[in-house]
């Protein structure tokens, strides 16, 4: 019987699985990971928190001794002194209030920047899949969202919890102190109070699991927005993206608006509770007056307390809707900082020296979605030094090829190898810091050119940053800008032209100085002349390196060592540009309707 009893009131406290039950775990780990660093700043505010309580409490004694003892006895000394008591009751309790003001403030913002930076730390080591697949809007709700509120239930919620609960208490031992009878008949009210409580923070609790994932919808959608609004506008869709925003939108209002109608039931059930309290303390109060049970003071004292314990009581029932919020959010934000990489080092991982490089695909395959292939038994063997041309149909799967070089991706079959060593052997930094890739879909940082191009090599000097960008024709657009190379060059490169951010983000390779080299139309935004210039100095980048060059204009690689052509996920020819014009097969095609297409053009 009692088993069930404590069953029951334990599922009404916590909810079952399907309303999102808490687990205690949670306290534990909030604790370890937010508060214990911070722990000398959270128990001096807590002290000074207790110490606020005390004061607010000794007033409450200073009205019960002004009436016994000066109102009722007629004497002004007592007035004047307890007078000036409540004056450095409220002073202290004010010292005391800025006190941990000061002090919650400073473990707050510590509290906060360590954990920002863990999960800087954790995000910038995930898969890129994940972002995809899980989309930046969410990601970035880790730093906002969940973070904010489980760093509001360590340094605000804890404090004014403790604040409340030693108010609470102290009200409580002198309403017991000065009427313990009376105490004794409001007894019944407390499950009055506590059940619908209760039940009303389990409704909000589960309200608060689902607004993380409309916050999460909410994000993306205006993430999506920042990012595409050039696509939205070019294609005079913000009517459309502005009703699907509307919705999205709608959905957190209404879970908003819920959440409202059960948190305003709870000040007017509390409040109805207290009045009723109050109701009975009077005229029970007034009885044990007339009786001589109790004196004035006490009973004056005992409403005091009464009346000052409302504060605390409703304080405390509304902290336990924002307790429930922050745990929801640890456990969101826990479970993330808890996932693992699908792609890591090896236990036994160890560095990739810089040095030679062959590498070779080894019966390679590959598909992001189970079921879709993208590669099929891919086998390539590069030598060290030598250019290896990918070409083909888009979507054949050359980018992918890519992807699995820098390890962005591990293939479901297969290996590949650098210098005969399966490239997981490696570690993932020694591997990445031994390739330099320049992408048709150039990233540049929000920064300065010289940061950009320094990206490569952070410890470059300004001579060696100009040398690059001389070598790869970047140098004198830079110079015509007014801060030179302490230009801005805005989010994403947006100050630049195509050809300019192409050009700086091939500068930062050839600073970087890797013995791999990964161009995925690197030329491609650049005009006739300009691409001339930079071919030249790629191929003077290219000497000595193993290079992978994805290309659509054949006319790029036709002294390329290794012509790929790459069509559905198949490597179907393979060798020289002789090689495969005498074979006479896919290349020749692409070869023969390409360079007809050069003359046309050349001739018009």
């Amino acid at each position: 019987m009692f088993k069930k009893l404590k069953k029951s009131i334990k599922k009404l406290i916590h909810g079952d699985e399907n309303n999102g039950r808490i687990k205690w775990s949670l306290y534990g780990r909030v604790w370890r990971e937010i508060g214990k660093p911070q722990w000398k700043w959270l128990v001096t505010g807590v002290i000074t928190t207790v110490l606020a309580a005390g004061a607010e409490a000794y007033t409450i004694t200073l009205v019960q001794q002004v009436v016994d003892n000066a109102f009722i006895q007629k004497s002004m000394t007592h007035i004047y002194l307890f007078g000036l008591q409540i004056i450095a009751a409220f002073g202290f309790k004010g010292a005391f209030n800025y006190a941990k003001s000061l002090i919650m403030s400073k473990a707050g913002l510590n509290a906060s920047a360590d954990l920002q930076k863990k999960i800087y730390r954790h995000m910038v080591k995930m898969n890129i899949s994940k972002f995809y697949g899980d989309g930046i809007g969410k990601h970035l709700n880790y730093f906002s969202v969940q973070a904010g509120a489980v760093l509001n239930l360590v340094t605000g919620t804890l404090i004014n919890t403790v604040q409340q609960i030693a108010t609470l208490i102290m009200t409580l031992g002198l309403m017991v102190y000065y009427a313990p009878q009376m105490c004794a008949v409001l007894l019944f009210l407390v499950p009055a109070i506590m059940i619908p409580m209760v039940l009303i923070m389990r409704k909000r609790r589960k309200l608060s699991r689902e607004s993380f994932g409309i916050a999460n919808d909410v994000s993306q959608h205006l993430n999506q927005t920042l990012h595409g609004i050039k696509t939205i506008q070019a294609f005079a869709n913000e009517d459309s993206e502005t009703e699907k925003f509307a919705r999205v939108l709608n959905s957190s209002m209404i879970n908003s608006y819920k959440g409202t109608q059960a948190f305003a039931l709870q000040s007017p059930l509390l409040e109805l509770m207290i009045s009723i309290g109050l109701c009975m303390a009077l005229i029970i109060g007034g009885h044990f007056i007339v009786t001589g049970a109790i004196s004035t003071g006490d009973f004056t004292a005992f409403l005091l307390a009464l009346t000052a314990a409302y504060k605390p009581a409703k304080a405390i029932t509304n902290t336990g809707n924002t307790v429930q919020h922050g745990l929801l959010a640890a456990e969101v934000l826990f479970n993330f900082l808890d996932s693992k990489p699908d792609i890591q080092d090896a236990p036994d991982a160890r560095e990739l020296k810089p040095g030679n490089m062959s590498v070779k695909f080894n019966h390679v395959s590959f598909e992001y979605i189970p079921g879709e292939p993208v590669l099929h038994d891919i086998n390539l063997n590069v030598p060290a030094g030598k250019v290896c041309a990918l070409v083909g149909p888009s979507g054949g799967g050359k980018t992918t090829m890519f992807n699995l070089i820098e390890r962005f991706y591990e293939p479901q079959h297969g290996k590949i190898e650098i210098n005969n060593t399966d490239i997981k052997k490696f570690t993932l930094h020694s591997l990445r810091q031994n390739i330099a890739e320049v992408s048709q879909d150039v990233f540049l940082f929000n920064g300065t050119i010289e940061d950009n191009i320094k990206y490569g090599n952070p410890n470059a000097t300004p001579e060696q940053i100009q040398a690059a960008a001389r070598a790869a024709n970047a140098h004198d657009f830079i110079m015509s800008f007014p801060r030179k190379y302490k230009s801005k060059v805005g989010e994403g490169g947006a100050l630049l032209s195509g050809g300019q951010k192409q050009r700086i983000a091939i500068a930062r390779a050839i600073l970087k100085d890797a013995p791999i080299l990964l161009l995925d139309e690197a030329t491609s935004a650049l005009d006739t002349q300009s691409e001339k210039l930079i071919q030249s100095a790629l191929n003077d980048l290219m000497v000595g390196r193993t290079t992978f060059v994805i290309a659509h204009r054949l006319s790029t690689i036709l002294d390329a060592d290794i012509i790929c052509v790459i069509k559905d996920g198949h490597i179907v020819e393979q060798g020289t540009d002789a090689e495969l014009v005498a074979l006479d097969g896919e290349y020749k095609k692409l070869r023969d309707i390409q360079f007809k297409t050069d003359k046309r053009a050349h001739k018009k």
